[in-house]
């Protein structure tokens, strides 16, 4: 008989007779046991011939252990008894067993762990009446592919920006993307920095080590989650690898190599900079030194797919991690390396790339990438080097009292370039630039008590994070000089150092048998400095070096109530404030340099008509007009002719003041071009809107505040012991970030009026059907479905004057689909996004974007030109597979992954394209189309022995070439690759 225990240290009696409160969700009658013996703090031995497709509703209450065993054993044949040892055992009604003398098995663990992390956050995708995605230690480390952003691919509709050209994640969760609006956190600890792209907009990068990671949980839309940090559009939750991915059941001390190598990279050749040199002096250098985009000694010969060897070693990677495990004590420490060079990009499926570059400035250069970037060839700035290290101690003064310290630090180098620098250059395909530098680290300090009391639950969280980069994001160029001073310096590299200090805390309280009330808290203070020197846009063309500091706090509650057996109800609410200060704008005033900012401040229509003289007025024009001709020599009789037949009519010009709202907001009612007031006129011949007023004024240094609450609701009804639906509703609010919050070039704090937050409404309806007993499936078989629809007011985005403003709203709709199987043998699972709307509105926006024609409409698809929002969209249609097998007692496992996306869709875009050149129109930031593109993935995993795994994975195998949605900057995706791992633990 098959047996396995569950192990709590836990006094018998106490266990026996004390009543707690359990909240277990529906599901197989086998996970359901393991997850009440570990709430309950019980060893319990189940037998798996017993349990088999059984089903349980779970278990929501107030219940002692034996009452709670009999509620989920009911009608169901079996029953349970407790030994003499304390321990239960599972039996079949009508064959009660002997005594057990089998020794129990021990799990040294806490609950969670012992449930199993990544087994947990997997069945929370179903288990939770909110939408989320997880990807755990094992799928993290087979396809974390070439770069950091590889870590989303095959998650449901979530992406990151500029996934190949900036070393970090910038999370976009359905379409929402941006400085604050996804936070993602490491262990509780958050580091995001805003990096700047040029007129391209920004990255919200956190950095991040895939070698470091054990699990990554996705949690879509507005949340009140326990002790996680979201936003208006959700969150992302990462955690670091644990002791018990180290060490067996039972192990005391043992460790973990890691051995990784890959082939499709090559060497990147960075070049060597010429700082302090004459430009005079460097052959083939620029004639106009302080522009050299074609500066040659930034060019490399390139390598084709040809020089791709297998053994190469262009990409390895290792891990050594050792952990230690005593009763009151763990203890972890790795160390973990990655050198990846530059890659190859695919050779096939490149035709939506090559179209013609016929040099229109509507024309998106992604469509003629591949004319640049050849199909097959390395792809500069690709490259990267990384190197982290991670400890963390664990001391358990006693089952339910726990402390632990957590050290986190990531060094690396990674290969990176400015969008409009590699716009502009000739011979982009061969431009290689310096490598950014980035150093984070992250300290961590968890205090956990959890005692046999309904009235504590308590969690704490004190962390902080340091980063220092040096990254290629200041604006300029690495070899600059001017012809007044011709010696070369690099004004490419921006240094920025940014420290956050940050607390969690919460504590669940059960009320009552069915009521639980769940508190919590976080503070954040956040400093951004730089170490450049600033000497104006013209030294360089760098940017400002922004700096200042910022804190938001909030407070929230939940209520869980569950006053019946088949319905749970959520309520809750946030209060959450902020304030944030420009140090660097403050420095700068203090020094007699009053930064400012200009915009338009009003405007004018002007329109011309056909009017006609009075008799008055032709006599009088005779009279001026018969001195003139005699001047001229004509003779009496041909003046008279002349003055006969001049024109009785003439062209009058108009101008009509076109003023904003007390909020600097333009619309088409007072636009006289627009509102129609013109159509009575039957001489007017055409219309134009100006500038009138163009305003610079200095910003103003202060200090700028917001506070607001926002509530939570949901409903989840059980439908029968294996479905449910849901319903949600949901509210944020995202302040200003730093970004947002200081001066800058092309995308500025505003000096004409404060920014309000955003405001986010979001509901979300669900429906879960657990079909592992129609299925009869061994492990699970669940489906779910989701149906949300987001909207936003006040949106923050970047206007016409390049300064940060609020627009109306967007609003955001979609259809998820998400299932899974696993039968033991066979597994797999599927999810499908169909998102229907992405729509962006602001009359401001619409007006000013064509103030003559009105051709843009006040409600647009994505976003506006040139704002940031547009470039944020996300493929209408995607999908993901995985499907696998396993053999020969799970020693061989073969799997496969096919990741599907649709093109690049916008027809207000093509609209806009289409009147650019006839209405005038303006062309800045056009988000980069990509095209539709399946890729597939494969591995095979062997185990010979329990402690050795080797693994090849296959990446992008049929070698399409193709760009990722969200990216900011022109560069292809990997080819095709393969890796081969070894792990063995000792």
């Amino acid at each position: 008989m098959g047996l396995s225990a569950l192990t709590l240290s836990l006094p018998s009696a106490a266990q026996s007779e004390a009543t707690q409160h359990f909240d277990i969700p529906a599901g197989s009658l086998d996970q359901v046991l393991n997850r009440f013996a570990l709430d309950a703090g019980i060893e319990l031995y189940l037998d798996a011939a017993l349990t088999q497709s059984r089903q349980s509703a779970g278990l929501q209450g107030s219940f002692s252990v034996d009452q709670g065993l009999q509620r989920l054993l009911a009608n169901s044949g079996l029953s349970a008894r407790q030994q003499s040892d304390g321990a239960w055992q599972l039996y079949a009604l009508g064959s009660e067993p002997d005594s057990l003398s089998l020794a129990p098995l021990t799990i040294q663990t806490n609950a969670d762990q012992l449930y199993g992390r990544d087994e947990a956050g997997h069945d929370s995708v179903y288990d939770d009446n909110i939408s989320s995605v997880y990807s755990g230690k094992e799928q993290i480390e087979r396809y974390k592919g070439a770069n950091p952003a590889d870590l989303f691919k095959g998650m449901l509709n979530v992406y990151t920006g500029d996934a190949r050209n900036s070393g970090g994640l910038d999370p976009n969760i359905r379409g929402i993307q941006g400085p604050g609006r996804v936070p993602l956190t490491i262990d509780g600890t958050e580091q995001a920095m805003s990096v700047w792209r040029g007129y391209n907009g920004a990255s919200n990068r956190s950095y991040i080590d895939p070698n470091l990671i054990g699990g990554i949980k996705v949690i879509k839309g507005p949340n009140i989650e326990r002790n996680v940090n979201s936003s208006v559009g959700g969150a992302v939750v990462a955690s670091t690898i644990d002791v018990d991915d180290i060490l067996a059941e039972g192990e005391r001390f043992g460790g973990e190599l890691k051995l990784e190598a890959g082939n499709n990279t090559v060497n990147p050749r960075i070049p060597q900079l010429h700082t302090g040199e004459n430009y005079y002096d460097v052959p083939g250098f620029p004639a106009n030194p302080s522009i050299p985009s074609s500066d040659p000694t930034l060019r490399v010969n390139l390598k084709t797919s040809s020089d791709d060897k297998l053994l190469s070693g262009n990409d390895h990677a290792y891990r050594l991690a050792l952990g230690a495990r005593q009763e009151r004590f763990e203890l972890l420490g790795a160390y973990a390396f990655r050198e990846h060079g530059n890659y190859f990009s695919g050779k096939n499926g490149a035709g939506f790339y090559s179209q013609p570059d016929t040099g229109e400035r509507t024309q998106e250069y992604s469509q003629s990438l591949a004319l640049d970037f050849h199909p097959g060839d390395e792809v500069p700035n690709t490259s990267s080097k990384m190197e982290s290290w991670l400890f963390k101690a664990r001391w358990k003064f006693d089952d339910d009292h726990s402390l632990t310290f957590g050290y986190r630090d990531t060094d690396m180098l990674y290969g990176e370039i400015l969008p409009t620098r590699l716009a502009n250059a000739d011979d982009k395909g061969a431009v290689q630039w310096p490598l950014s530098h980035v150093d984070a680290k992250a300290y961590n300090l968890e205090y956990e008590f959890n005692p046999d009391n309904r009235w504590i639950d308590l969690y704490a969280n004190l962390w902080t994070t340091r980063t220092e980069s040096e990254t290629y994001s200041a604006g300029g160029f690495p070899n600059y000089a001017t012809w007044a001073d011709p010696v070369l310096r690099n004004t490419a590299v921006a240094n920025a150092d940014q420290n956050r200090v940050g607390i969690t805390l919460s504590n669940q309280l059960a009320l009552a048998s069915s009521l639980d009330l769940t508190l919590g808290g976080s503070y954040q203070h956040e400093k951004l400095r730089s170490g450049d020197e600033y000497g104006g846009v013209e030294d360089g063309w760098r940017m400002f070096p922004r700096a200042g500091r910022r804190a938001e706090s909030e407070f929230n509650f939940n209520f869980d109530w569950r006053p019946t057996d088949f319905l749970t109800l959520d309520l809750g609410a946030r209060y959450s404030s902020y304030w944030a200060k420009d140090d660097f704008l403050a420095e700068q005033q203090a020094a007699g340099n009053m930064l400012t900012g200009t915009a338009i401040t009003s405007r004018s229509a002007t329109y011309r008509t056909i009017e006609t003289y009075t008799d008055e007025e032709m006599e009088a024009l005779r009279e001026s007009t018969r001195p003139q001709l005699e001047g001229f020599g004509f003779s009496e009789a041909e003046i008279a002719d002349i003055l006969a037949n001049l024109s009785t009519t003439y062209t009058a010009t108009h101008v009509v003041d076109w003023l904003p709202d007390s909020d600097g907001r333009y619309s088409r009612e007072n636009n006289a071009c627009l509102n129609g007031s013109l159509d009575n006129i039957d001489t007017e011949r055409g219309c134009s809107a100006n500038s009138t007023t163009v305003s610079t004024i200095a910003t103003r240094v202060k200090t700028r505040r917001g506070h607001d609450w926002t509530p939570v609701a949901s409903a989840a009804l059980r439908l029968s012991d294996d479905s449910r639906v849901y319903l949600r509703y949901s509210e944020a609010v995202r302040y200003p970030s730093m970004f947002e919050s200081t001066i800058g070039f092309s995308a500025s704090l505003n000096p004409f009026y404060t920014l309000k937050p955003e405001h986010a409404f979001n509901y979300e309806i669900g429906y879960v059907h657990n079909l592992t007993g129609l299925l009869n499936a061994e492990r699970y078989a669940d489906f779910k479905l989701a149906y949300y629809q987001h909207r936003t007011k006040d949106v923050i985005e970047r206007s016409s004057n390049f300064l940060f403003y609020n627009i109306d709203q967007q609003t955001l709709r979609g259809i998820e689909l998400q299932t899974r199987y696993d039968n033991g043998g066979l597994f797999g699972d599927l999810s499908l996004a169909w998102n229907l709307e992405n729509e962006v509105c602001d009359k401001n926006s619409a007006v000013l974007a064509d103030p003559n024609y009105g051709s843009v409409p006040d409600c647009v698809e994505n976003g506006f030109m040139g704002g940031y929002l547009i470039s944020h969209a996300i493929p209408r249609y995607s999908a993901n597979l995985n499907i696998g097998g396993r053999l020969f007692n799970d020693k061989l496992e073969l799997g496969s992954r096919v990741t599907y996306y649709s093109k690049h869709e916008n027809s207000d875009l093509d609209d806009y394209k289409a009147n650019a050149e006839t209405n005038k129109l303006a062309i800045y930031n056009l988000p980069l189309s990509w095209g539709s593109v399946t890729t597939y993935d494969a591995y095979v995993s062997f185990r010979p022995r329990d402690d050795i795994t080797l693994e090849l994975v296959g990446s992008n195998l049929t070698d399409e070439y193709y760009i990722d949605p969200t990216t900011r900057s022109a560069v292809a995706a990997p080819g095709r690759a393969l890796k081969l791992s070894l792990t063995a633990q000792f």
